[in-house]
């Protein structure tokens, strides 16, 4: 599983902190930072990191590693806290691993009281401490909080045995590597461990639509990633995605996008020509360095 790495002993390089407003809650529009990314977040969404998608509620922490393509979607968007920071281990030296994903839970007012305080501690003056000194303490109390998110929810030890729980990102991982295969309510719950009337519920409850529904958003929004960095026939497509019905496939993507799939191959290629080059695109038209654009 892909994770964030920070040093062992070395303090992170705090870049920027804040709460910003999320402008982009649509998976079209992704960013690219060359510093890894803490975020705790005040509203529900999922967010896309490389080829990982999570499902997150307020209070719900993720650590976003340097370099990588990430971007989000919600109904509802609101705020969120955010730190942007570099702690790279040195050659050779031990390394901590953090998870993608922290749900936050009974940690999640800690978690929120310590980033308000580092986005203080950087930002405006602070009567009765030197610019450095608020710096450092910011700096350390990142360090903190990184190193908690490592241990935080880890299992108890004890004798009971552990009863399976349910795990949104174990089940959404399996559905996107079986995106290919017919996919039924009821294989998902039996994967799931749980009963089809209890995951259609949770579905509804998270994503406002059915698992139909769901299905059909990833499907199109792999068969738009094939489109734009492949040279396969749009019934390839189709049917790499799990629609192997030319028309069928057609008319689906046309109803989730507009437009058919090779007008969004003729018009959206050029722009991901240059991916290792650029940190966002917005409205179609790809970021790159050095242009404006919200922070994310």
């Amino acid at each position: 599983m892909l994770k964030t790495r920070i040093s062992s002993d070395g303090l992170p390089v705090i870049d920027r902190a804040g709460l910003f407003p999320l402008l982009n809650p649509v998976f079209d529009f992704s960013y690219r930072n060359p510093t890894n990314a803490l975020h705790l977040y005040e509203y529900h969404g999922r967010v896309r990191i490389n080829s990982r998608e999570f499902s997150f509620s307020p209070g719900d922490v993720t650590c976003i590693p340097a370099g990588s393509i990430y971007g989000f979607s919600s109904e509802q968007p609101g705020k969120h806290w955010c730190i942007h920071y570099n702690d790279t281990p040195r050659d050779g030296a031990e390394a901590v691993d953090l998870p993608l994903l922290t749900h936050g839970g009974a940690s999640s007012p800690f978690f929120r009281e310590q980033i308000q305080l580092i986005a203080r501690l950087c930002g405006g003056p602070t009567a009765g401490w030197p610019g450095e000194g608020r710096q450092l303490e910011a700096r350390f109390r990142l360090k903190a909080l990184l190193l908690s998110l490592r241990s935080s929810g880890k299992p108890r030890s004890g004798r009971r045995r552990a009863v399976p729980r349910f795990d949104w990102d174990v089940l959404i991982a399996w559905l996107d590597e079986n995106l290919v295969n017919p996919l039924s309510i009821k294989d998902a719950a039996q994967r799931a461990n749980v009963s089809p009337a209890t995951l259609a519920k949770k579905f509804r409850e998270n994503y406002r639509t059915t698992l139909g529904g769901y299905l059909l958003h990833r499907r199109i929004e792999k068969a738009k990633a094939l489109l734009t960095s492949t040279t396969m026939t749009i019934f390839e497509v189709g049917s790499s995605v799990g629609i192997g019905d030319a028309q069928y496939f057609n008319k689906q993507f046309r109803k989730v996008t507009g437009v058919s799939p090779t007008a969004y191959r003729h018009e959206n290629r050029d722009f991901l020509t240059n991916l290792d080059e650029v940190l966002a695109v917005k409205e179609g038209r790809w970021i790159g360095p050095g242009e404006e654009q919200p922070a994310p």
